[in-house]
């Protein structure tokens, strides 16, 4: 529908082919033309100062101007000049020149109309003189006719107008709704990695945290006897999998309001009446012994005043950049250290999370980084803060510094 309503559009009025309710109109139009002249050609007595002589001819005339009113619309300025003729010279002709002057207004533009139409008037004119009508003075024929031609022409000139208007309207629809589904598919494409940033944000660090504890599961029930490694006890395996169930069943809370959020952005309470928590700074303590039970050996220093003077938003992403930072040690750097500095100086909030790598490993072979810290930075960027990490003197160094009021 919206591709036929932009080719309508976008031809000419005359290049579309007629429907078949316009032929339908335009079949009324001949057929009332013909009666007028049938009428009129009747009772030649009617008009004694035409000559019996010339009838055949007038109504041959009334006829073939009848008959044009067939090809008016989709050639207007050629019907409209082929009708001068039977203007000029035809009483029988009346009704078809009018029904074609109206067509002609209606299709062609007006400066092309306008002078036919003229031409109409100045050649029908003289028309009287030469076989005066019976009860009609010359006075009020110069009066009347130029009144009916300008009065048709106008109507069609009117009827004009209100097409482009129309056709101006479903120009701009089509056009809204190209431009809407454009910004739809923009919106779903962000939504998307919306989606994607947050799975990864909330999910990575859980993951990494069950990896860990499982990992160093397998190893120590699998040591040989005979190892350096002391064997696994009882209460280490129950310690163990306490931490694994845990961490098992946050992950899925933390999906679980995840998928909250998305089904419903602007919905601040759940289900249950409660107001679903953002994560903010003071949370980075949790986040930090979370990691030290998972077996990091994590160092903090935290100056508490920053958060009471930070706005939501930036302390939430504050939180963000340790965990992924913490995330991506634990997934690459499993077995060393992480340092974790956070401050303020009133104006920005520093957030550093630094972790040495294997000698030797270089910014291009550490698999792994990129999605995480993508989103990341994105989030940091919508912030108004800025985002930087590389790999330096053999140490990782994930650095974000974010405006601690309005950016």
């Amino acid at each position: 529908m919206t591709a036929r309503v932009a080719r309508a559009s976008a031809a000419p009025p005359v290049a579309q082919r007629p429907t078949r309710r316009q032929r339908v109109v335009d079949a009324t139009l001949i057929a009332i033309a013909l009666l007028y002249t049938a009428w009129n050609g009747a009772d030649p007595s009617s008009y004694p100062a035409i000559p019996d002589w010339y009838w055949p001819i007038d109504i041959g005339l009334g006829v073939l101007a009848a008959a044009s009113l067939w090809f008016a619309r989709t050639h207007p300025v050629a019907v409209g000049v082929l009708l001068i003729v039977p203007g000029t010279l035809s009483l029988c002709a009346g009704f078809a020149v009018v029904a074609g002057i109206y067509r002609l207004g209606s299709l062609a533009r007006p400066r092309v109309a306008i002078p036919i139409v003229a031409a109409h008037i100045v050649l029908a004119l003289p028309y009287h003189w030469v076989a005066p009508i019976p009860d009609l003075t010359w006075l009020v024929w110069v009066i009347v006719l130029p009144l009916v031609y300008a009065l048709t022409l106008s109507l069609g000139l009117l009827s004009r107008a209100r097409r482009q208007v129309i056709e101006g309207l479903q120009r701009a629809a089509l056009s809204d709704r190209e431009r809407y589904s454009a910004q739809l598919t923009t919106l779903r494409r962000d939504e998307r990695e919306r989606i994607a940033r947050e799975m990864h944000d909330v999910l990575a660090h859980r993951i990494s945290l069950l990896s860990v504890h499982a990992g160093a599961l397998e190893f120590r029930t699998k040591a040989a006897p005979d190892s350096d490694h002391r064997p696994i006890t009882r209460e280490e395996v129950h310690d163990a999998s306490v931490v694994i169930r845990e961490n098992a069943h946050l992950a899925v809370e933390d999906l679980r309001d995840l998928l909250l959020v998305l089904r419903d952005a602007d919905a601040s309470v759940s289900e249950l009446g409660t107001s679903r928590r953002q994560a903010q700074l003071d949370d980075v303590h949790g986040l930090v012994d979370e990691a030290r039970r998972a077996g990091q050996h994590v160092e903090m220093t935290f100056d508490d005043a920053v958060s009471r003077s930070t706005r939501a938003s930036v302390q939430r992403t504050a939180y963000r950049i340790v965990q992924e930072g913490l995330t991506n040690a634990r997934k690459h750097a499993p077995h060393s250290p992480v340092s974790i500095d956070i401050s303020g100086d009133g104006e920005r909030l520093h957030v550093r999370v630094r972790n040495p790598v294997a000698i030797g490993l270089t910014q291009s072979e550490i698999p792994g980084f990129g999605a995480g810290l993508a989103g990341l930075t994105e989030r940091v960027r919508i912030d108004g803060g800025s985002l930087s990490h590389g790999l330096a003197g053999g140490v990782f160094a994930l650095a974000g510094d974010l405006p601690m009021g309005e950016p």
